[in-house]
């Protein structure tokens, strides 16, 4: 390894190391309060958005979030599932920060998107991933009248899917907010789920690039 890589890496474990542990003082008072009085049970919708802000480079760095571009991270065990959500607000904040709200954030999502299932059929081409993978996500990471143009078929959302999503509420409505370029408040009863099997997505590769290539040259 390089230095400039080390020197990449040594930053990267002491952000996680810091964050590491300002997660567990929010845990541990939340925790503290919670038990004094049930009423700050209901800090639950924010502490979870800070939780998932500050596991973020941790999570990163010991292989739990794989990230096939750098707006698209899937969880856990990917062999025979790609469950692909957005970014985490951590990944927000470093990499759109200077993205401006609307059509044009909207688009360099879109190219992030197309990117990550490129990426994702490259690694099936060269037999890192089984064709046989089943990818999905969530209609709020890839809209309908969109997945649907990319060969993805919509289905109902788990029951835990839809607990997760409420609690990452609040994250949900800035994020989206921000790719319309107004305050908007998602309506959690539109949420789908999009899925496409292996084979079936390396059949659109020719179209999700020549679509990549279009939308980075209007961002």
């Amino acid at each position: 390894m390089k230095p400039t890589q080390q020197n990449k890496l040594i930053v990267h474990w002491l952000i996680a190391v810091l964050f590491l542990s300002i997660l567990l003082l929010v845990m541990g008072t939340w925790i503290q309060m919670t038990s004094d009085h049930k009423i700050w049970m209901l800090l639950i919708f924010v502490v979870v958005p800070i939780i998932q802000f500050l596991c973020t480079p941790i999570f990163t760095l010991t292989g739990v979030y794989t990230y096939f571009s750098p707006m698209v991270v899937a969880f856990g065990d990917t062999r025979s599932l790609l469950d692909l959500h957005n970014g985490t607000s951590y990944d927000y904040l470093l990499k759109m920060r200077k993205i401006r709200p609307g059509g044009v954030w909207k688009r360099t999502m879109l190219v992030y998107y197309l990117e990550a299932l490129l990426a994702i059929i490259r690694q099936m081409e060269s037999g890192e991933l089984s064709p046989k993978v089943a990818v999905r996500g969530s209609s709020y990471f890839l809209s309908e009248r969109t997945a649907t143009r990319l060969g993805f078929k919509t289905g109902s959302t788990s029951m835990a899917e839809k607990v997760n999503i409420v609690l990452n509420y609040l994250d949900l409505v800035w994020m989206y907010s921000l790719s319309e370029g107004r305050w908007v408040w998602p309506n959690l009863r539109n949420i789908k789920t999009v899925n496409i099997q292996g084979h079936d997505l390396i059949l659109q590769k020719a179209y999700l690039s020549e679509l990549r290539d279009y939308l980075a040259t209007r961002s």
